[in-house]
């Protein structure tokens, strides 16, 4: 396998990042968080699915993605002589092979499994052998002789045996219990063989029963049979009855209904009649609307115009007023711009004034505050001095002349009393000037006179420019205000005089009395012609209501017809309701007689069930026993073959654990030849899983910090090229994830040198590393860093040298 291209989108910090591998010995390097783990992350991903990639679909996605954004990675690598390309998705994936337009595998699910049996790997083997993560290199060094066993046991699949082993354990276990529960379980065959007879006599019993029970049955069916065709003539006759009657009772319904409709037409007829008197006065009258309506019309007009005229009139006014009272406004004003030339100058010199007492204030202060710093300062040293000459002073005069000084560690002898004496004098001239610095310090603790003076000036100073200030501002305000009423004075004279201009347009005349008086009697005749359109309509409906009246008497004559045959035909009829009654007693009776048959004939049937039922009870116990029997051979053969299949896993485990250490030796020795030139040509691995390395023959008991590198390095490499065998492939690259651990530079010059002189047996080699110093050994460089202006990893290709070949972050 080896690695072509990787385009990662929206996954984890990678927002848009085109990776391009190359052959030979490759490092991505970058900081710790830089996203270096996540780009083989991605290559895992793409190949496997989600069991590959740590936590959700919803963590994968670039943090600063919306969630609708597509997430997608996408795998270019040759295998077998042929290209790949995988593309995958969080909800699908597709695989390519050799730049083909339709895919080989499509679907989460699908592309996994294909890609699987073309690698021939699982996920496990996989990681197993082209990975190898940070600290392996060294792994088997921290680990004691069981658990060395046990991880090499587990990373080559020889785990699987005991998973194996331990179901069938728990199997022959599950066995054991279900033998012992089907021998509990069974049942006196002799027992079931009793009750299997006593059932059969009650079912005899019961048969018997029910035979007499349906003969029963039988003689009432025909009974009922026989007074059928009497009864079926009876319901005939009623039903027959039934329908003249009611057909009767809808004719004498129907024939009111149509007088009804007779008297209502005759009635509407006359109102219509009257209408059709009532509708010639009103026209008349109405021959004045139209002259009436014109006059509304114009008097309206002449309303509304009365009404804007008022409306102008009284903003004419307002306009004068509000233009007069600008007037005054603006000479008041008219001052505002002198003064704030005036004033301006008067603030100029107040700020000088004022930066001037400012700056003195601020020298006397400074002043003061050196004097007592350096006056503190001076009394802290010296009551320092004087805490250290009263101690010297005591373990002098405690160690006495031939004491050891505590100056000068020896005996001051005849120079003890000059000692002393001078350090008393020492001590007494700084008590004195201690006192003088205390009451210097106590003088300089309020604040100076000079220094009061000069800040009270600089407050009167302030508080002047602060009232300049606020008058030259009410000044500047007052300016804005005149150009501001200077404005608005020019505006409210042209509105002034296009509402003059619109008040002398208007026309006059408006007789306010009159437009009532014609308005009332407009509303009169509306009213009225509303009336005379009522009546138009009632008139020309005289028609429908006569041709209405026609059909009524006609529907009133048919029914008086229809009711006369039916009353005749009733009469034909000749039924009897006593005769019917009679009838119906007797098929009640039969139809009685039937019903209480059939039910002893049905519980004697259940009678035969329930015993057929005790039959195949008893029948089934006999069957169950024979069927307990039977599995109980069965569970223990099954018992007997767990037993022997459990003792052959154990001896096969043991086969492979053993074979483990000499096949794993072989191949860390043919590693160990190509990387060392043929110096070293043998690794050998004890029962504790110690390495040891032979020399011409010979162990070697102690080899160096380098050899050692090599030691681990061909067993990590022994290892993947064994689980690569078991799953039929043969590795060609190699990948190294943060390998180097807490190695120092010689150590990690050794593994670089190494792993170049494998260059025979892996095409790739990748090393992902935060450490720098490892680049200038290196064929290619991938820098991966963190922008923190986008939050997302970029990508770019480097030279050995530094150049940057070309970017692989794609915006």
């Amino acid at each position: 396998m080896r690695l072509l291209e990787l385009d990662l989108q929206n996954f984890r910090q990678h927002a848009a990042s085109h990776i391009r591998f190359r052959p030979g010995l490759t490092g991505i390097i970058g900081p710790n968080g830089a996203g270096k783990s996540t780009i083989l992350e991605a290559i895992a991903w793409t190949i496997y699915g989600s069991g590959a990639a740590r936590g959700t679909n919803d963590t994968l996605r670039f943090n600063r993605a919306g969630r609708r954004s597509r997430v997608e990675a996408r795998l270019t690598f040759e295998l077998g002589g042929h290209e790949y390309r995988v593309a995958r998705t969080l909800h699908d994936a597709e695989v390519h092979i050799d730049g083909g337009g339709a895919p080989v595998a499509t679907g989460i699910a699908g592309a996994s499994a294909y890609l699987q049996a073309r690698l021939g790997m699982d996920r496990h083997e996989f990681f197993n052998t082209y990975f190898t993560g940070q600290k392996e290199i060294q792994f088997l060094a921290g680990l004691g002789a069981t658990q060395r066993a046990r991880f090499l046991s587990k990373l080559l699949g020889y785990e699987r045996l005991r998973r194996a082993q331990d179901r069938v354990r728990t199997r022959r276990s599950e066995l054991r219990h279900e033998l012992d529960g089907l021998r509990s379980g069974l049942a006196d065959p002799q027992v079931l063989e009793q009750e299997l007879a006593a059932v059969d006599a009650r079912l005899a019993e019961t048969v018997a029963r029910a035979e007499a029970a349906e003969r029963a049955r039988v003689e009432a069916a025909a009974a009922l049979m026989a007074i059928v065709p009497q009864w079926t003539a009876a319901q005939k006759a009623r039903d027959e009855a039934r329908e003249n009657r009611h057909a009767a009772d809808s004719e004498r319904r129907e024939l009111e209904r149509a007088e009804r409709d007779v008297e209502r037409t005759t009635r509407e007829l006359e109102t219509i009649h009257e209408a059709a008197a009532e509708l010639a006065g009103v026209r008349v009258r109405l021959q004045a609307l139209p002259p009436i309506s014109a006059e509304a019309e114009a008097l309206e007009a002449l309303a509304r115009a009365h009404e804007r005229r008022t409306v102008l009139e009284r903003s004419v006014r307002t306009g004068r007023e509000e233009l007069a009272a600008q007037a005054r406004r603006i000479a008041t004003l008219e001052q505002a711009p002198a003064l704030v030339r005036e004033y301006e100058s008067e603030l100029s010199a107040s700020r000088e004034a004022l930066e001037a007492a400012d700056a003195s204030a601020e020298t006397q202060a400074a002043e003061w505050q050196r004097k007592k710093q350096e006056i503190a300062t001076r009394l802290q040293a010296a009551r320092d001095r004087a805490r250290e000459l009263k101690q010297k002073i005591r373990e002098l005069r405690n160690a006495g002349p031939d004491g050891t000084c505590p100056t000068c560690e020896r005996p001051l002898g005849a120079e003890f009393d000059h000692v002393l004496g001078r350090l008393d004098d020492e001590l007494v001239t700084l008590t004195q000037d201690g006192k003088w610095l205390s009451q210097r310090e106590k003088q300089l603790a309020k604040k100076p006179a000079d220094l009061a003076a000069a800040e009270k000036a600089r407050d009167r100073a302030r508080a002047a420019v602060d009232e300049q200030g606020q008058r030259l501002a009410r000044c500047e305000q007052a300016v804005q205000e005149l150009w501001t009423l200077a404005a608005e004075r020019k505006r409210r004279e042209e509105n002034l005089a296009e509402l003059e201009v619109e008040l002398a347009g208007l026309p006059a005349g408006y007789d306010a009395e009159r437009h009532r008086a014609v308005q009332a009697d407009l509303d009169a005749l509306r009213a009225l012609e509303k009336r005379a359109e009522r009546l138009a309509s009632l008139a020309e409906s005289a028609g429908d209501r006569e041709t209405e009246q026609a059909d009524a008497r006609k529907r009133a004559a048919g029914a008086k017809r229809r009711i006369t045959r039916l009353t005749k035909q009733a009469a034909a009829l000749g039924f009897s309701e006593e005769q019917f009654e009679r009838d119906r007693a007797a098929h009640d009776a039969a139809a009685h007689r039937l019903r209480e048959a059939e039910l002893l004939a049905v519980e004697a049937t259940g009678h035969v069930g329930s015993a057929e039922e005790a039959r195949r009870s008893a029948l089934r116990a006999l069957k169950d026993y024979r069927d307990r029997v039977a599995g109980t051979r069965r569970v223990e053969l099954l018992l007997r073959h767990h037993h022997e299949l459990d003792g052959a896993l154990n001896e096969l485990r043991e086969d492979l654990n053993a074979r483990v250490r000499p096949e794993l030796a072989e191949l860390a020795s043919v590693f160990l030849t190509e990387i060392t030139d043929g110096r070293y040509t043998a690794l050998e691995i004890d029962e504790q899983y110690n390495v040891t390395v032979i020399d011409e023959g010979e162990e070697k008991p102690v080899i160096s910090g380098g050899e050692e590198d090599i030691a681990n390095l061909v067993l990590r490499l022994a290892i993947s090229q064994m689980i690569a065998e078991r799953a039929g492939q043969q590795l060609s690259i190699l990948i190294l994830d943060e390998v180097f651990g807490s190695l120092d530079i010689e150590h990690r010059d050794n593994v670089i040198q190494l792993l170049h002189k494998l260059d025979a047996r892996f095409e790739q080699v990748i090393l992902i590393t935060h450490i720098e110093g490892v680049r200038e050994g290196l064929d290619n460089v991938l820098r991966v860093q963190f922008d923190e202006r986008s939050g997302s990893s970029i990508v770019t290709e480097e030279s050995v040298a530094g150049v940057v070949r070309f970017p692989m972050l794609v915006d």
